[in-house]
């Protein structure tokens, strides 16, 4: 009977070291993607984790834009059990379904379009907080929790707030990793790991599955994985200006231009930034669907528009008016997609319409509509040629007159 008692107490000790050297495992196998643990291995962390959701802003300049109408919303559920994991000792365990009782998830993040953010042509991304808490869980077991993360977007097509979709899964996976507390019954967490897919994780020799990808959330990673290019906002800028020639008398004089935006895609209200430079008039843009957005400012020699964070995929369409009552222009605009050939514009009259337009991801393109007005002057020979013909003939009768008279006293004598 002792002999069979030893060996039960041999079996037990054995068997609880191998299972403290199975967390140590787990715990030092963790990747750092993704992954909150203790300073040191197995210390508790904090009840909450934060993962993130990022959008990636695009424009030409390294410059502030208004963002999209867009928002995103966040529900959290059981996961699978007996998922297989291994970590980069070789020690393997089984996932447990996690426990929701008492779980809480940011509700949603939201872009809106009173947000200023920071665009550039290679993209910067902008994060939103996602906090779950854990706070008021109770585990019934050391072990690793698996849940889900499910991501909805409205409206339910980016594409109506101007959002590029880059493809990115709409379900992130968190594996919270449990061990025993300092008292019997009490589980604490000691670290936590997202991922991209609902796998087994096997991180042999410290190479973890590339399949499963960890990330720290809905973001655009730097993994080459095309399901982990996050959302995008591609805009573009627009600079209107004006040139006069032959004509200083009117060197200030601020003509009408009338800027039109078409793009039906987009339905979702946008804020444009407006940025003047040189003598301009234009109000503040308002908040407006930009299909069919009409921009109307006036603009003297040298002046500019620049309009800020037009979403890519628009176009926009430019035609001056002529204000001034006492002079004819020729106006054009070359340097525009579309350009404006040049037009005789009167008092009153419109100048033919210069247009430019992006595809929906031409974050880097760079468009200048700039419309030259040259004075057409009056010719001073204009009213002489209109009574050439009269003067002519009124010469000869003339030279006829006098001839004739010339001739009458020649014969009288």
């Amino acid at each position: 009977m002792k002999r069979i008692l030893r060996k039960v107490a041999s079996i037990f000790v054995a068997t609880a070291m191998v299972a403290a050297l199975g967390v140590s495992a787990m715990a030092a196998g963790m990747p750092d993607t993704g992954i909150e643990e203790g300073s040191n291995l197995g210390d508790p962390v904090e009840t909450t984790i934060t993962l993130y959701k990022g959008l990636k802003f695009y424009n030409p300049d390294e410059t502030q834009i208004q963002a999209p109408n867009i928002s995103y919303a966040y529900a959290i559920t059981a996961g699978d059990a007996d998922k297989q994991i291994t970590d980069d000792q070789g020690v393997s365990v089984k996932t447990k379904a996690g426990i929701t009782t008492g779980l809480t998830i940011t509700g949603s993040v939201a872009w809106t379009d009173a947000d200023t953010v920071t665009a550039s042509a290679a993209g910067t991304e902008d994060l939103k907080d996602i906090v779950i808490s854990f706070a008021n869980v109770t585990f019934n077991a050391a072990g690793v929790y698996r849940y889900v993360i499910t991501e909805t977007v409205t409206p339910s097509d980016p594409a109506k707030a101007g959002v590029t979709d880059g493809g990115i899964s709409n379900i992130r996976y968190l594996d919270v990793y449990v061990k025993d507390g300092d008292t019997a019954g009490d589980y604490v967490i000691y670290g936590y790991v997202c991922f991209e897919l609902n796998e087994d994780i096997d991180d042999t020799n410290g190479t973890a599955s590339t399949d499963v990808v960890k990330t720290k959330g809905f973001v655009d990673a730097s993994s080459t994985d095309a399901d982990l290019t996050g959302d995008s906002y591609y805009t573009y800028n627009v600079t209107v200006g004006k040139t006069l020639v032959n004509d200083n008398a009117n060197i200030t004089n601020q003509f009408p231009f009338t800027v039109t935006f078409t793009n039906a895609t987009v339905t979702e209200n946008i804020n444009l930034i407006s940025k003047n430079e040189g003598t301009v008039t234009l109000a503040e843009i308002a908040s407006a669907s930009i299909n069919g957005l009409v921009s109307e400012p006036t603009i003297a020699n040298g002046g500019t528009v620049k309009y800020v964070g037009i979403p890519c995929g628009t176009t926009v369409e430019v035609f001056e008016t002529n204000n001034v009552q006492t002079s004819a222009y020729k106006a054009k605009c070359e340097n525009a997609d579309t350009a404006a050939a040049e037009k005789l514009i009167n008092y009153n009259d419109n100048s033919n319409t210069a247009s430019v337009t992006t595809t929906a991801d031409q974050a880097g393109a760079v468009k200048t509509v700039t419309f030259v007005n040259t004075l057409e002057l009056i010719s001073p020979t204009g009213v002489a040629l209109a009574i050439l013909p009269f003067v002519i003939l009124l010469t000869f009768g003339v030279g006829f007159l006098v001839a004739g008279t010339a001739k009458r006293k020649e014969d009288e004598a």
